[in-house]
């Protein structure tokens, strides 16, 4: 049976998608009033909202969003920009921003820039073009698109997540001080003095921001500190190759007996799952002859053997943070506060392998 009130004109037979024009006919409106109520006319009286939307659950109506943003010159369209969606952490934060989107009425516009500069330009010059109401990125480690985010940020609001080109913008991240800091003193209480591995040159702050919270915690503790050595200059998203590689190098040159470390804290859960390999190849047991903190507690930390002690950052606060950002009012901002700035703060998370 049809969803339309009883009184609503029959509409003839259709050919092809319903249109605008469709749903005006079977609501027994004018084109024009089904336009305003696509465009949030609040003067509409609820009897017609209440028709419009029966015509188009009948018709199976939706409007074309790029027509609705020419119209209104902005949408309800979110970009977001991301170095790797098949990253579980990313994958975790598209979800959290996806069900924070929907309670607001938006909807996002994924693009990935495989932590390449130029793709990145392409992404955001293409959200650009589709009047996105607002961008979510996570900004590849270069100055090459500095020039094009801050104009970009002129015409709509930009929301920096986990990593930033310079503080001087509206950004959404993990307490990287507090985090390291966590895992670090959770070690040296086990009795344990830990190392550190830090992740590749692919992310600021968070890199530079957890490798100093490490070396102030040492210097803390009046204890000196041991950096795992890696290649500067290596760029890459495979985490745990890069830590089977590295850490694997270091067991190997043995300096780590003599420094008597008996811990490794690793910036992300994923460098966590190589170093494990790479002791396991050594003769080492993770756990009981090293301890090992990772960082994020990623879905299968829990599942690893043993299972992984690590700091929880909270994915759905920070999720929420950034679609704030975007949903403030202009006048939220002024001379004293100009910009949207969250840190939050992450949980320590104890498991077997500390």
């Amino acid at each position: 049976m049809s969803d339309l009130p009883a009184d609503l004109p029959s509409s003839a037979p259709r050919h092809g998608p319903a249109t605008m024009q469709d749903v005006a006919d079977a609501a027994g409106v004018s084109r024009v009033t089904v336009s305003k109520f696509f465009n949030g006319g609040a003067s509409l009286k609820p009897a017609t909202r209440e028709r419009i939307e029966a015509a188009c659950r009948t018709l199976q109506y939706s409007p074309d969003p790029h027509a609705v943003s020419l119209v209104k010159g902005r949408s309800n369209l979110i970009g977001v920009v991301l170095p790797v969606i098949s990253e579980p952490y990313f994958a975790a934060v598209l979800q959290t921003l996806e069900q924070e989107a929907a309670t607001q009425g938006l909807q996002l516009l994924i693009q990935s820039s495989a932590n390449d500069p130029a793709r990145e330009a392409a992404a955001l010059l293409a959200l650009k073009a589709m009047k996105v109401a607002g961008i979510i990125i996570t900004v590849v480690d270069s100055m090459q698109n500095a020039a094009l985010l801050d104009s970009l940020a002129r015409e709509m609001r930009i929301v920096h997540f986990d990593t930033y080109l310079t503080p001087a913008c509206h950004h959404v991240l993990n307490d990287n001080h507090q985090s390291i800091r966590l895992l670090v003193e959770h070690c040296l209480a086990r009795g344990r003095k830990p190392a550190y591995l830090g992740a590749p040159h692919i992310a600021f702050p968070s890199r530079p921001e957890r490798l100093e919270s490490y070396l102030d915690a040492l210097r803390a503790a009046g204890l000196p500190p041991c950096v795992v050595p890696v290649a500067e200059e290596e760029h890459t998203w495979r985490f745990e190759a890069y830590a089977h590689k590295y850490v694997g190098q270091w067991l190997a040159e043995g300096s780590w007996r003599e420094a008597q470390i008996g811990a490794l804290v690793c910036a992300t859960d994923r460098l966590a799952l190589g170093a494990m390999r790479a002791m396991r190849e050594h003769g080492l047991e993770p756990g009981r002859d090293l301890l090992v903190c990772g960082h994020d507690d990623l879905s299968f930390s829990e599942y690893l053997h043993p299972a992984l002690t690590t700091a929880r950052q909270d994915v759905a606060r920070l999720g929420r943070a950034a679609i704030e950002c975007l949903s403030l009012p202009d006048d939220y901002f002024n001379a004293r506060r100009p910009y949207f700035e969250r840190r939050l703060p992450a949980e320590l998370v104890i498991r077997e392998s500390a």
